[in-house]
């Protein structure tokens, strides 16, 4: 899964059945304050090499078939524990940054 920012400050959560890998993927011309802004209260930059992004946002963003994709996205959830990158308080799940300088399409 990739949680994206476009140029025009959309946040949307891209390969969402790949289970397998999670980051996110940030305009690198965006002003750091201005970054910060547009993720609200969904994503948490942690310097420059890491987010904390809302596990709540990244629920609201299940496709179909619902019951399913949320099971899997527990799972991995689960597996990222083991790892140390989920929130004491089980709200937020850690992952790493991509610069990058193309401006990614919103899904259709």
């Amino acid at each position: 899964m990739i949680v994206h920012l476009n140029a025009a400050g959309q946040l949307f959560l891209a390969e969402q059945n790949d289970f397998k890998r999670l980051h996110c993927a940030f305009p690198r011309l965006k002003k750091a304050p201005d970054l910060r802004g547009q993720l609200g209260d969904f994503v948490e930059l942690e310097g420059t090499e890491a987010a904390w992004i809302s596990l709540d946002w990244m629920r609201r963003q299940a496709v179909e078939p619902r019951a399913a994709w949320l099971f899997e996205l527990d799972r991995m959830i689960d597996w990222a524990k083991t790892r140390g990158w989920v929130s004491p308080d089980d709200q937020r799940v850690k992952a790493h940054v991509i610069w990058h300088d193309a401006d990614p399409q919103l899904p259709r």
